[in-house]
């Protein structure tokens, strides 16, 4: 009897560590994951695992309570209550990396129709003379959350007029949007969770979604609109889905070996359409590797470039459509990969730590000039680099004002503009590299961490995301730089036009041949 007792005694009590260890996990998935990875594994935020935290519990609590300024991380006191705090704290000091799995079974189930495509108007039923004048901003929220009272956001401007013709509410946070090369009125948005909206901008509403990852931004659509191409960090994949209906039809694990003949899992970084064929290019950030998918052909085979570099990240394409510039983190350099051929061509020495964003081509005194921002700190300083897209000659290192993560530029408009990012009064900055002298000629300061800058579609005016304590879009005349607009909004980031399918990439002139 005694035995039986204890017995159940036992039982119930694993039963209930069970159950509170599945809720401290839950508690993760609602309130960090999104920006430390859903294995916590780290992504847009640091890992947050046993072998890698040095600091105490209560250090770790008191991070959680009160936050980190001029960063995205928030304070969660009365947010969270303390119990809860303490069992995250708890959680992440003691506990590895999880190994989460989401596979072709769980994004098929995963897919839902919102609205009947049929009934959709034949036009925009908002005020704007075509949807390619739309820019589209990324507002991620404090928490990074679009439930009810939070505020991640889509936001959507007329780029004319720079007034907001409407938004979108995601469950989490938006990250990037891409759009359909041959029709204008869709678009996909991949948010931080590993969600994909099928969006359509003439009603700017969520018409399918599926959750194709747990973690993740990554996504691209082929040249003839056919397929997206969704690459996670949690789980370490890569799905190709029929774009319309955002069916599964391959499933990849990630995986290789890296610059040193190490097999290592790998998360899927930026992928990129090719504009020269259907290809996708897809990078394996710590694998180094670049995979060329190609869904027209059975089976839709991979060809794997090895040995490209070291943590590779942000990718776009030269004017032609036919070369991918890749940055390599840790070697400092950009690549450059021929979707024609499948190969690397050519090494393209950088600053520290090269981050692309968007990538920015321009033409200057009659080349087509490549600028690549460096995020970094070396021995090098802080530089922009500048290279030829014909022959892939580096032209200049610009010397900035701190570390840079994206460029932007426009046929239209007299200067290159970057984000300094170094976290300090220089975070409220975007310099202006002139064209001609490709030299920095001015400054501003924004009023909160300046990111992503994009012109709108005829070089009029630059977007800047004023982010962390500004909390506000600014939009500045291109060639005087007054402030003309401004619009509040939380923890806005990623800017996106919708002309950048006829710019082929960003700092070209319009077209619409491919």
């Amino acid at each position: 009897m005694t035995l039986a007792v204890l017995s159940t005694g036992v039982a119930s009590a694993m039963a209930a560590t069970s159950e509170e260890k599945l809720r401290v996990e839950h508690l993760f998935q609602q309130n960090c994951a999104v920006c430390h990875g859903a294995d916590r594994g780290g992504y847009v935020a640091p890992a947050l695992t046993s072998d890698r935290l040095v600091q105490s519990e209560i250090a770790l609590r008191g991070t959680i309570m009160t936050g980190i300024p001029d960063t995205l991380m928030p304070p969660f006191a009365g947010r969270l209550s303390d119990p809860d705090i303490r069992a995250l704290a708890q959680l992440i000091k003691n506990e590895p990396a999880a190994d989460l799995k989401w596979g072709m079974d769980e994004i098929r189930a995963s897919v839902k129709v919102l609205v009947d495509e049929s009934t959709l108007p034949a036009k925009p039923n908002y005020a704007i003379d075509t949807v390619y004048d739309l820019m589209v901003i990324m507002a991620r929220g404090r928490y990074g959350r679009g439930d009810e009272g939070n505020h991640a956001r889509t936001v959507f401007l007329n780029g004319k007029t720079n007034q907001v013709v409407g938004e979108i509410a995601t469950p989490s946070a938006p990250h990037i949007m891409d759009f359909s090369p041959t029709h204008e009125r869709w678009a996909w948005l991949k948010s931080d969770d590993g969600h994909v909206y099928k969006i359509d901008l003439y009603t700017l509403q969520i018409v399918r979604q599926a959750k194709v990852g747990l973690t993740g931004p990554g996504i691209a659509v082929s040249k003839d609109g056919k397929w997206l191409a969704i690459s996670s960090f949690v789980p370490r994949s890569v799905a190709i889905l029929k774009a319309d209906t955002l069916e599964p039809v391959k499933y990849m694990d990630l995986e290789g070996e890296d610059p040193d003949g190490k097999f290592v899992k790998s998360a899927g970084g930026p992928v990129i359409g090719s504009r020269i064929n259907n290809k996708f290019a897809l990078t394996l950030r710590q694998a180094g590797q670049i995979w060329i998918i190609d869904p027209d052909k059975p089976g839709m085979p991979v060809t794997k470039l090895t040995k490209v570099g070291r943590m590779l990240h942000d990718t776009f394409l030269t004017p032609d459509g036919r070369y991918s510039m890749v940055a390599s983190y840790d070697d400092n350099k950009y690549v450059a990969i021929d979707l024609k051929d499948d190969k690397v061509v050519r090494d393209i020495p950088a600053g520290c730590q090269p981050h692309a964003g968007s990538g920015a081509v321009t033409e200057v005194n009659g080349r087509m000039l490549a600028f690549g921002t460096n995020m970094g700190t070396c021995k090098k300083g802080s530089v922009v680099t500048v290279w030829d897209t014909k022959d892939f000659s580096v032209v200049k290192q610009i010397p900035v004002a701190g570390a840079t993560e994206s460029p932007a530029a426009h046929p239209n408009a007299p200067y290159v503009a970057v984000d300094i990012i170094d976290k300090d009064k220089r975070a409220a900055w975007i310099q202006l590299i002139d064209k001609n002298t490709l030299e920095v000629v001015k400054t501003l300061d924004v009023g909160g961490h300046a990111f992503f800058p994009n012109y709108n579609r005829n070089g009029d005016y630059l977007y800047v995301s004023s982010g962390y304590w500004g909390d506000r879009l600014k939009i500045y005349d291109s060639r005087s730089l007054e402030l003309v607009a401004e619009h509040k909004m939380e923890s806005p980031s990623g800017i996106f036009s919708r002309a950048r399918t006829r710019w082929l990439t960003i700092g070209q002139p319009e077209t619409q041949k491919y």
